[in-house]
């Protein structure tokens, strides 16, 4: 017997529809409950074919007036960056900066934590999905890399890290110029705290990682989407978010352990991520990298991408992100997860 349980429970709502002059109408609700965390997702098959009531369509007259206003003020733009962005005291880094190609790594000017660079991922500033190649997605990685490794070094109560990525005002950026953002802190904040502490409790009870356990239930099934190195990629049974893409690594939870190729490899499956949202009309998203320390963790861990789609650009377009998942904690599923993973195996 299956260590992991996919859990789901579907109800009926029944209720008169007046676009059916008024005839029963029963709508099959299904609540997912994610295996590791209980998170709750809720799939409502009516939903499916109306995802334009919720995203729109992208307006690329926006888009360019949006891209072209920017530009004029951008200080991730040409020699502006050199002039405008931070840099680290000198006992931190004595070059002030962290640079990995066109990626430029320096310090946030207003920080969310005990250590919060911000990455300026390449010299363009703006990009299409299918233009995030993954030379300028390793790039950024490799400086986050290197961060982390001077963290580590002056500071040994630094043990938990994310490499996130807001694109676009509907993902929460500030700037349209392609960046990312790192968190390296002394405690994980709340949602990967949970995940920590899951993962910890999972091995203690089977002696085993949740997550190696978790590959192995999906590999070859309907949500299993295929593999980069040693990177395994899948669609979560109950999403965190739209679209949600997950990569877990096979042996480590250190940013600090990853190979050259293993950030290739990762950076390799992001672009293929992205080139996909573009094919679903999609251009804004998020994603976040989890790392844990390995003198804090206890093994149990594994570094793991989430990669979700946001709202799209168009006048007046709605926040994706209203109470359902701000204050009861839920997703709202409009694609089940065995689809979008059929989907995107072609990509792979």
């Amino acid at each position: 017997m299956s260590k992991i349980i996919f859990e789901s429970i579907e109800s009926d709502v029944r209720f008169l529809n007046p676009l059916k002059e008024f005839a029963e109408d029963v709508q099959t609700l299904q609540i997912r409950k994610d295996p590791l965390l209980g998170d709750t997702s809720v799939f409502n098959p009516e939903l499916k074919d109306k995802a334009e009531i919720f995203f729109g369509s992208c307006d690329q007259g926006l888009i360019d007036t949006l891209v072209e206003d920017t530009a004029k003020t951008c200080f991730f733009c040409g020699e502006a960056v050199a002039k405008s962005t931070p840099r680290f005291m000198p006992d931190f880094s004595s070059e002030g900066r962290i640079k990995v190609g066109e990626a430029l790594l320096f310090p946030n000017l207003f920080s969310l934590g005990t250590y919060h660079p911000v990455i300026r991922l390449c010299d363009a500033h703006f990009l299409k999905l299918s233009e995030f190649t993954p030379e300028l997605i390793s790039n950024g990685f490799l400086a986050a890399q290197q961060f982390n490794r001077i963290a580590y070094e002056k500071d040994p109560s630094v043990a938990y890290a994310a490499v996130t990525a807001n694109y676009l005002f509907p993902a929460g950026a500030s700037l349209v110029h392609p960046h990312l953002q790192m968190i390296a802190t002394p405690i994980p904040y709340s949602y990967q705290a949970r995940m920590i502490n899951a993962c910890n409790k999972w091995q203690k009870n089977y002696g085993t990682s949740y997550f190696v356990d978790l590959i192995e239930e999906e590999e070859g099934g309907p949500r299993y989407i295929g593999q980069t190195g040693k990177w395994h990629w899948l669609t979560p049974f109950s999403p965190l978010g739209n679209n949600e893409i997950i990569a877990v690594h096979e042996d480590f939870g250190d940013l600090d352990d990853l190979s050259e190729k293993d950030i290739n490899n990762i950076s390799s499956g992001i672009s293929k991520v992205l080139n996909y949202y573009e094919t679903l009309g999609h251009l804004s998203y998020n994603y976040a990298l989890y790392s844990v320390r390995n003198e804090q963790g206890d093994g149990s861990f594994r570094t793991l991408l989430k990669i979700i789609t946001r709202q799209n650009l168009y006048p007046n377009y709605r926040n994706d992100d209203y109470f359902l998942q701000k204050l009861l904690q839920s997703e709202l599923i409009i694609t089940p997860p065995e689809e979008l993973a059929e989907q995107l195996k072609k990509t792979f």
